[in-house]
């Protein structure tokens, strides 16, 4: 059975998957596992405190996963030998190369030490489970599916997964089959929010709609928010498909205001709600804002880890705190070196890259220099998503404006953009403030823009209201 919510930013969406969890543990009569499924770590650990505040302890059926693990845990780890022979007991999760070449390389490199990279589990989850995929050739082979999937359903009764938007093609078909082969599958979602597959959860339920088949239920829309004000929502429901628009719930009122750089206060506004730990957010890194705090990080490619590793004369050392101490005498030396030099001095006292680890190596610290002199280091809009503060600093840039103002072509309505101007509008609880930096509008006057916020009821921001 795999039963579908729609339900809008601010709904409750958390407290009540916390809620229908601790219900099916009340009535839950056997040895099985019943799932919570989140995204990320942080949603995890925001469902483990809400059953904790709704109930003063977790059941022990209740496993609270990110999908990830799920995955890993119950699908390729145990099974990825048995059904396409090739065996995993590891998963890492650093950033690619975008180059497909050294990135295929990347990959192949890790499953030879049976390691396998974040971005292939949900499409190696399906393969294992999906008896259609052309790895299944022959009865015996689907033979083997079958015996894995009732393996699974002896195991987990129930299924209910958070924030379904932020799933992909893959894990969504891996879902639907083991919601098809006896396990309850609960997902509640936002396809408003779908930012990183801005297609596929709407394309799933819509098969699910045209499936007239009894184990398939998408329910009506859960409209109501707690959260995002009145004001806000004047703004945010603009860019919500028909039907889907959301009332206030909580008779809030809330305000939206701009604030320019052409006001001498620009930057104390930022560093004062930095301050207080509000947030701060921009599309992308531009001009003066950075957005990857974790890619302040510096790390060694793979193969030039195994490499320090395995060095002589180092091999009494703990390997991790040497690696450590290694990543901090290299941060040391880049305060003081360029890059070039800084490699070339590595090079000398411990060990030779290849060409790709060079390259490679070279990218990553080129990349923390860079972002170590940003003037503002900010979040991102998908960094924020599924995050709330009662103020929230947006900072427009030319593309989100034009969106924010539907100054773009029909045919980008509702496109992987446009979502994230929806996600960017309704992470406050009372206020938002847009900031608009004119070396992010080359092409634009200020004047204008304030004009056309003010269109929309965004209020000139106060020095005195930051201040209060």
């Amino acid at each position: 059975m795999i039963e579908i919510q729609i339900a809008g930013a601010g709904a409750g969406k958390t407290y009540g998957l916390a809620k229908k969890l601790i219900d099916c543990a009340d009535l839950n009569n056997s040895h099985k596992i019943i799932y919570a499924i989140t995204y990320t770590n942080s949603a995890r650990k925001k469902i483990s405190s809400t059953i904790l505040e709704q109930l003063g302890y977790i059941p022990t059926e209740i496993k609270i996963e990110t999908v990830h693990s799920f995955f890993l845990n119950e699908i390729i780890y145990p099974y990825s030998q048995y059904a396409i022979c090739e065996m995993y007991n590891n998963a890492v999760s650093f950033k690619l190369p975008d180059d497909i070449r050294w990135k295929k390389g990347k990959i192949n490199k890790l499953k030879e030490r049976n390691i396998i990279h974040n971005e292939e589990v949900f499409k190696k989850a399906k393969i294992i489970i999906d008896r259609t995929n052309s790895k299944h050739s022959n009865k015996a082979k689907r033979a083997k599916v079958d015996f894995i999937l009732s393996h699974i359903e002896s195991k987990i009764s129930h299924v209910f997964i958070d924030e379904s938007q932020d799933l992909d093609s893959d894990a969504l078909r891996a879902f639907e089959i083991l919601g098809i082969n006896g396990i309850k599958i609960y997902m509640i979602g936002d396809p408003k929010q779908a930012i990183k597959y801005p297609k596929d959860f709407n394309d799933f339920i819509s098969q699910c709609k045209s499936n007239n088949d009894e184990k398939y239920a998408v329910l009506e829309p859960n409209n109501k928010t707690i959260r995002i004000p009145n004001e806000l929502l004047k703004i945010s429901n603009l860019f919500c498909p028909r039907g889907q628009d959301q009332t206030n719930i909580a008779g809030k009122i809330g305000i939206a205001t701009y604030l320019t750089t052409n006001e001498s206060f620009y930057s104390s506004v930022i560093d004062g709600y930095k301050k207080l730990d509000k947030l701060i957010y921009i599309e992308k890194k531009q001009a003066n804002y950075e957005t990857h705090s974790d890619s302040k990080k510096i790390y060694f490619p793979l193969t030039l880890e195994d490499k320090l590793r395995n060095l002589n004369g180092y091999s009494h050392l703990d390997p991790d705190l040497f690696i450590s101490s290694l990543i901090i005498e290299l941060t040391d030396k880049l305060e003081k070196i360029s890059v070039y030099h800084a490699m070339k001095y590595f090079e000398n006292k411990y060990v030779e890259f290849d060409k790709y680890e060079y390259a490679e190596l070279k990218q990553v610290l080129t990349n923390y220099l860079q972002i170590s002199s940003s003037n503002y280091l900010v979040s991102s809009i998908d960094g924020v998503k599924g995050l709330e503060s009662d103020v929230c600093l947006f900072i427009l840039n030319e593309s989100m404006y034009k969106y924010l103002i539907k100054d773009i072509p029909k045919s980008n309505f509702h496109n992987k953009n446009w979502k994230k101007l929806y996600v960017a509008l309704t992470r406050s609880s009372e206020k938002i403030i847009f900031l608009i930096d004119e070396q992010l509008f080359p092409n634009i006057k200020i004047s204008e823009i304030e004009d056309n916020l003010l269109k929309l009821n965004i209020k000139k921001h106060e020095l005195e209201s930051f201040h209060k």
